[in-house]
């Protein structure tokens, strides 16, 4: 069984279930956030503010107010704040379960309930989604796939070319990340286009190996913004290249 699972996994990850290929020819960057910690909120939106920038805050409604990780989880009025302040707030299911493991039927209900909560937050219903901790599985892809426009993995690299709209890659920004990794990846974004999406956790003095600090955070927004490469949410991105919600 195990051998099984992780050949659904790894197949997962390597077929596009909803190929699209890329349009634009400016380069875009996204920075996401998952679960999501309230330092993220109060630390790295700010910094996405002063830039004139927005980000995706990938959010388990069940953890609210909660601790994930060691982590202080975003409050309500928290998320409320973000949204009215211009940036998304996606879905990341509602327990914050591993959708490989969970039953069609309790999954159904699990996003149906994380959507109902960002909604009556928002008043917006979620357009994208990221995978939680980045597990996808050929059964819950395909369940989840129609849902949402465009669903987010770990999977590193650029999104270009023929892009998966059910698994879009995502570069993770860790404090273990170096600036000059983070350099490169934006030069061959700059050289070659597509859409770079990075994502962490907590955003704080001491993260754990899934954040980063507010100076390494605000760093990279900083080599973002004097490059003038387009910075928006994944909702606004893919809603200009397109994206529908239902499978090809």
């Amino acid at each position: 069984m195990a051998s099984l699972a992780g050949l659904s996994r790894r197949l997962a990850r390597a077929v596009p279930f909803r190929p699209l290929r890329w349009p634009l020819e400016e380069p875009v960057v996204a920075f996401t956030f998952d679960d999501f910690p309230a330092s993220a909120a109060e630390n790295a939106a700010p910094a996405l503010e002063d830039a004139g920038m927005r980000g995706t805050f990938y959010l388990a409604s069940g953890l609210i107010g909660a601790r994930e990780n060691g982590q202080q989880i975003a409050s309500l009025a928290q998320v409320e704040a973000l949204s009215r302040a211009g940036h998304e707030i996606g879905a990341h299911t509602h327990g914050h379960i591993d959708v490989q493991r969970t039953p069609a039927e309790a999954l159904a209900a699990d996003v149906e309930d994380n959507g109902l909560a960002i909604v009556g937050a928002t008043g917006i219903a979620p357009t994208s989604f990221a995978y939680p901790f980045g597990i996808v599985s050929l059964r819950s892809k395909r369940a989840l796939m129609t849902r949402y426009l465009g669903l987010r993995g770990i999977a590193g690299g650029i999104n270009r070319g023929t892009i998966d709209l059910a698994h879009l890659r995502a570069q993770e920004l860790y404090d273990s990340t170096s600036s000059g990794f983070i350099a490169a990846l934006l030069d061959r974004l700059e050289r070659s286009g597509g859409w770079l999406i990075f994502y962490t956790h907590e955003v704080c003095p001491d993260p754990t190996g899934i954040g980063c600090t507010p100076a390494h955070f605000a760093a990279t927004v900083a080599q973002v913004r004097r490059r003038g490469i387009r910075v928006e949410t994944v909702a606004a991105t893919l809603g200009r290249i397109g994206a529908t919600g239902a499978a090809p």
